[in-house]
């Protein structure tokens, strides 16, 4: 039995639209109309078109460009795509019968109400205020982006409805799902009533959801930027639909009776646009890779997580072959951690260019790098690069080891210590430490990354290490050291680390002998949230803290880091 509400549907073509009509017509509920918004530059219509006609062939240009990714990607992706029907199984009833009612058949036409054509330029556009006029009383669902003018606002008898993936009051602005990702570890969705301003309108619902992961099996895990696109396919749009037709079903009293609350603007955070490799980050953390059916197979292939192939041999020729293909590719790096890597990595071929030794021992170190891209099937920290510095093989790295162990004291703070570190990355940051303290263990689960370690370790002589492989959950020698150090592995980009943090500090707090202590490296602020206090909380449960600063050294990705020292209770 179908329900008529009171809201009218402003439908601009593309994902979003058709998520939120399928879902609404699968939950039998009938909006008041349709009004499907066909953008037009022109003012008028030509004079000798029919307006009808030309806003039907306007509609089924916009139908092919704004549906142009999801086409392509259900086309060339079917991994992608089955993956995506599994991981949001445990948030959306259905998805992959909704995808199907989304793409296939799918008619504006058959949601049981009238729909009728708009042509406008923006939302600026008189024609577009137009519509906002003519609209019935009650609500009208929003499905585009950005900011709506003034004048949109106009009425008091109608009320403009928008749902955002981010929990409000707490995260606003753009790319809210992968921010929400990295900075609350789980996805949030709102209903707010749009205002002219940007995301702080009165919340007719909220929620914070499960955590949600899409694991996608590496030798089918495409590029970041398929994975963006799907994102906005396939996983916000559901998400989005889902939310809304449950709020609806569940409003004491109906849309027409509902009631918002105000949000409380003095707290939470409004995001942009996401960097690049933050972005990175965040694909990695919500389309990880599955490892069992990846390592079950074969390696990841190029345009995978590997990205291609990120050394090439050219780089360590003593011509001028290498400083032109570092040029080259680091132009069409396009910037971020890849283009600065390139060119740290010419840096330290400059300085190395007539030792023999050390020549040797990077190409060693670089043909594990090449290997990891081709074959690790989750993310690169370094970028096809080494995310540690090491003066005494220099490697200049992405991040400052030497003022990083300087800034933190470890080398006082950890003479004659026992020491554990997880996950050590290239061990560089292990080895200077090592000179002070009496043992360090260190564990890290890519093998490529202990291979570098052990390279490094064995050219400087250092005996008072061990590295191995393994995991966080599965390293065994708990209550046994002085120090352990978490420096950003509380939780990983990865994937790869996925207990709660509270599991997490307390096998740090049995790793630890009594009196020993826990030396703790928060992510960046960025990545770390508004939650980051939360974090703090739960390290006082296992740990009585005697340091809490934020040191101020290094490169841009070591700045803005919280430093804390507990001791085990």
């Amino acid at each position: 039995m179908t329900t008529s509400i009171p809201l009218s549907v402003l439908a601009w073509e593309g994902p979003q639209a058709r998520a939120y009509l399928v879902a609404l017509r699968r939950a039998q509920l009938v909006p008041a109309k349709i009004v499907l918004l066909v953008r037009d530059p022109r003012p008028e219509p030509i004079p000798h078109l029919p307006i009808i006609g030309s806003k039907r062939f306007g509609a089924r240009a916009q139908y092919k460009s704004h549906n142009h990714h999801p086409i392509a990607i259900r086309r060339d992706n079917p991994g992608l795509i089955d993956a995506i029907e599994v991981g949001l199984s445990t948030h959306v009833q259905d998805p992959g019968n909704l995808i199907q009612e989304m793409y296939d058949g799918f008619d504006f036409q058959d949601f049981g109400c009238e729909v009728e054509l708009a042509r406008v330029s923006s939302y600026r556009d008189p024609r577009f205020l137009a519509v906002i006029d003519s609209l019935d009383a009650g609500w009208a669902l929003f499905t585009g982006g950005g900011i709506l003018p003034s004048a949109s606002f106009g009425r008091s008898d109608l009320r403009l409805l928008h749902i955002h993936t981010g929990f409000l009051p707490h995260i606003r602005g753009a790319d809210v799902l992968l921010w929400s990702l990295l900075v609350s570890g789980r996805p949030g969705v709102s209903a707010f009533e749009m205002t002219p301003n940007l995301d702080d309108g009165d919340v007719l619902a909220a929620e914070e959801l499960a955590p949600l992961e899409i694991p996608v099996k590496g030798t089918l895990r495409p590029d970041d930027e398929t994975l963006y696109r799907s994102l906005f396919s396939f996983v916000d749009p559901l998400i989005r639909a889902e939310f809304l037709t449950e709020t609806l079903k569940n409003l004491p009293g109906g849309l027409g009776a509902a009631k918002t609350l105000p949000q409380d603007l003095s707290i939470g955070t409004t995001f942009h646009f996401m960097d690049p490799a933050i972005r990175r980050a965040a694909l990695a953390r919500l389309f990880p890779v599955d490892r069992a059916a990846s390592l079950s197979s074969t390696a990841v292939t190029p345009g995978g997580p590997g990205d291609a192939r990120r050394y090439s041999k050219a780089y360590e020729k003593p011509s001028m072959l290498a400083p032109l293909k570092f040029a080259i590719d680091a132009s069409r790096a396009g910037g971020g951690l890849r283009s600065i890597g390139l060119r740290n990595r010419q840096a330290d071929y400059g300085d190395i260019s007539s030792n023999k030794t050390l020549l040797a021992l990077h190409s060693r170190l670089n043909s594990h790098l090449e290997a990891q891209a081709s074959e690790w099937p989750t993310y690169d920290y370094g970028e096809g690069y080494f995310y540690q510095s090491s003066k005494a093989i220099n490697v200049t790295g992405l991040r400052d080891t030497s003022a990083r162990v300087e800034a933190m004291g470890l080398i006082e703070r950890l003479k004659d210590r026992r020491v554990l570190e997880i996950g050590c990355n290239t061990g560089f940051l292990t080895a200077e430490i090592a000179a002070s303290a009496s043992e360090v263990h260190a564990f890290e689960l890519n093998p490529h990354l202990v291979a570098i370690a052990n390279l490094s370790a064995q050219y400087r002589n250092i005996a008072n290490i061990s590295f191995s492989v393994n995991s966080f959950e599965e390293f065994a020698e708990e209550g046994a050291f002085d120090d352990v150090l978490s420096f950003a592995n509380h939780h990983t980009y990865d994937g790869n680390t996925s207990q709660a943090l509270d599991d997490y500090f307390a096998r740090c707090h049995r790793l630890t002998r009594p009196g020993g202590r826990l030396l703790f490296e928060s992510h960046p602020p960025e990545l770390e949230g508004r939650d980051f206090p939360e974090t703090v909380a739960i390290i006082r449960r296992y740990f009585e803290i005697e340091t809490h600063e934020v040191p101020d050294y290094g490169t841009f990705l070591d700045r803005g880091r919280h430093f804390i020292i507990g001791y085990r209770l």
